[in-house]
């Protein structure tokens, strides 16, 4: 039963963020967003991370690898993430971030000096081909829409997510995921100040509807908060396979709803696109070795 209220919980959260996200910034500037968002996530993080007794001392060693952690989590991720999603589609976000594993492994074998494969190489190759048939429509159609720069700043919040994810997991193996994900957010939101302070003319919440808010509290509690806690308990009771299998769903529930409930139009290049992505994300997580060395997240 566990697993199974785990396995539920991550599919809502993963599937629904790109939904909740599209939502929120047509209400709420994307820039003061992101602050606020995570500075609440923060506040809560902190709150646990005290009542645990933990503290803040870290290695000098690592103060820089924080910093890095610290500036992609927050200024870099979410102005890619948020503006992106603001200029495109919740749908295209959903498939877009479904690419966060490869580009783990990309990074990986630079950073952590994982083992070259041919047919992890297919399968990257592969999901590359769906991304640019889903761009070609937009380039295509580039000078009547904002879709095309929101796709490119999401595959660049994707690839700041999966840079994030990679880096931090020495420090998650040495300082825990609590110490690790809260002196991260708490860095961040120290860097993401100057562009709060720009942006605070723009913030109000006055346009903030009822589902508006609902997409906040998702975004807030569900997942910059909840997802530490979901995945520290699911690595429990879920294998990495099984968790990363699972997850595999989460972009076509996206799509879903996005035409359900945002009702966004699906071309036949985003339907082919999607289809040969998810293809090279699945061959992709037949490989043991890349599936057991890959701790998945939820995005964003």
């Amino acid at each position: 039963m566990k697993k199974i209220a785990l396995l539920v919980y991550l599919l809502f959260a993963t599937s629904f963020t790109p939904i909740a996200a599209k939502f929120i910034v047509e209400e709420v500037s994307p820039l003061s967003l992101a602050f606020i968002r995570f500075g609440i996530a923060d506040i809560l993080l902190l709150i646990i991370f005290f009542f645990r007794k933990n503290n803040f001392k870290i290695d000098k060693s690592d103060l820089l690898r924080f910093l890095i952690l610290g500036a992609l989590v927050l200024p870099i991720n979410q102005f890619c993430f948020l503006e992106g999603v603001s200029l495109s589609t919740a749908s295209h976000s959903g498939v877009t971030y479904s690419l966060t594993p490869l580009f783990a492994y990309l990074i990986s074998i630079k950073i952590k000096h994982e083992k070259y494969s041919h047919g992890k190489l297919f399968s990257i190759l592969l999901s590359i081909i769906g991304i640019i048939v889903i761009f070609y429509e937009n380039f295509v159609n580039s000078n009547k829409s904002t879709t095309l720069s929101g796709d490119i700043l999401l595959l660049c919040a994707v690839s700041s997510w999966a840079f994030y994810l990679t880096l931090s997991k020495d420090m998650v193996a040495k300082y825990g995921a609590l110490k690790t994900s809260t002196i991260s957010f708490s860095t961040g939101l120290i860097m993401y100040i100057p562009i709060f302070l720009y942006d605070l003319p723009n913030f109000s919440l006055a346009k903030m509807s009822f589902y508006g808010g609902l997409a906040f509290f998702h975004l807030t509690i569900l997942v910059a908060f909840g997802s530490y806690f979901v995945f520290t308990w699911s690595s429990k009771y879920i294998s990495v396979s099984s968790l990363t299998t699972s997850m595999n769903s989460s972009p076509l529930i996206t799509i879903i709803f996005s035409w359900i409930l945002l009702k966004e139009n699906l071309s036949y290049f985003f339907i082919i696109g999607t289809v040969i992505t998810m293809a090279g994300v699945f061959l992709s997580q037949r490989y043991s070795d890349f599936k057991e060395n890959f701790n998945p997240e939820i995005s964003a």
